[in-house]
């Protein structure tokens, strides 16, 4: 990022306090950015070449943006917005005077001067902040809003290594229809949009489907602005639209969120030693159509299961070889484990 001349560029500085920068004569400044009026884009247009998303024609799609997806810029309402990198990606936004991005805490990368962070606490809002809270967010948000007389930019990113979806209600998620999403699947969205949960009363596909009993619901708000949504979630993204009555068996720990449309099942893993000795279970989600279903190859909490498989292996040798830097071993280990915890 290359300041202009005086300029100064709010950051977010380890993700605990904020500091400022100011551009000298030294840097070179920045060429203005055109936008062109014409784009209107309300989502990430995607890849449709089947030979590069669905080789083996099963009708899971990677979630693949084409390049205009990173060449060009994206518009809702009147905020224009991209999404930059491959992994761990960056969320930028261009915000009207006047006009708030709502986001999860502690996303921020980057600001202008002119954007105001407020938080909103929930719990105040009466059964508006139970469900959101009931559906895996925290009881308070950050609202950013543009206080200047210019557009204004923003920069968010996931609080894990993720990859950012969006998608637009009308668009994305059909006119009508709700996005049911595992706990805490939301980063940012823009417009009006309401963040619930969906409460599961059968117990078998609360307790056996992977996505718990209260869930996230995300719909369009009644009489709103048009809005969107920008998920996180790890790995390989991968897509599939469901036709009606087709079914299909997916690992629930890997389900990101389906349109309301779709049906939540469970069917039985397998024999009694397979269950037991397969690594899935007793149980695998079924998902039955019509609607579209979001999947991650990596979720935060296997990535999480992975690295402590690791580190303990890692303790294990090291005690039964012993060596003087058992004490530094258990520390760094110990170090790994507060952090994943928390995260999770």
């Amino acid at each position: 990022f290359r300041l202009k001349d005086k300029e100064v560029l709010i950051h977010c500085n380890t993700k605990k306090s904020q500091s400022k920068m100011k551009g000298s004569s030294s840097y070179e400044p920045i060429p203005d950015v055109k936008f062109e009026d014409e784009i209107t884009v309300d989502a990430i247009p995607l890849e449709h070449d089947d030979s590069k998303i669905d080789p083996m024609n099963t009708g899971f799609k990677w979630y693949l943006p084409d390049e205009k997806a990173y060449e060009e810029d994206h518009r809702l309402n009147e905020t224009k917005w991209t999404i930059s990198g491959h992994d761990m990606q960056v969320l930028s936004a261009s915000i009207p005077p006047g006009d708030t991005i709502s986001t999860e805490v502690g996303s921020m990368l980057f600001s202008h001067p002119d954007m105001k962070l407020d938080v909103d606490c929930t719990l105040c809002q009466g059964s508006t902040g139970c469900r959101r809270m009931c559906g895996g967010e925290s009881c308070v948000k950050v609202d950013m809003t543009n206080e200047g007389g210019s557009d204004a930019y923003v920069g968010l990113t996931p609080n894990f290594p993720a990859k950012i979806i969006p998608l637009s209600f009308g668009g994305d998620i059909k006119p009508g229809s709700s996005l049911i999403a595992k706990s805490g699947a939301i980063m940012t969205h823009l417009g009006d949009v309401d963040v619930g949960c969906n409460l599961d009363a059968n117990p078998l596909t609360g307790c056996c489907a992977g996505l718990g009993i209260c869930r996230q619901k995300l719909n369009q708000t009644d009489g709103g602005r048009p809005g969107m949504v920008f998920l996180n979630a790890g790995g390989t993204i991968v897509m599939k639209e469901l036709a009606a009555n087709e079914t299909v068996t997916i690992d629930g720990g890997c389900l990101v969120g389906y349109e309301d449309t779709v049906k939540l099942g469970v069917a039985y893993a397998g024999r009694c030693f397979t269950c037991f000795c397969g690594g899935e279970g007793l149980f695998n989600t079924t998902m039955t159509g019509p609607g579209k279903i979001y999947m991650q190859s990596m979720s935060f909490r296997r990535y999480g299961n992975a690295v402590r498989t690791t580190v303990v292996e890692e303790r294990t040798s090291g005690a039964a070889a012993g060596g003087s830097e058992d004490a530094d071993i258990d520390a760094a280990d110990g170090g790994v484990f507060s952090l994943l915890s928390s995260l999770e």
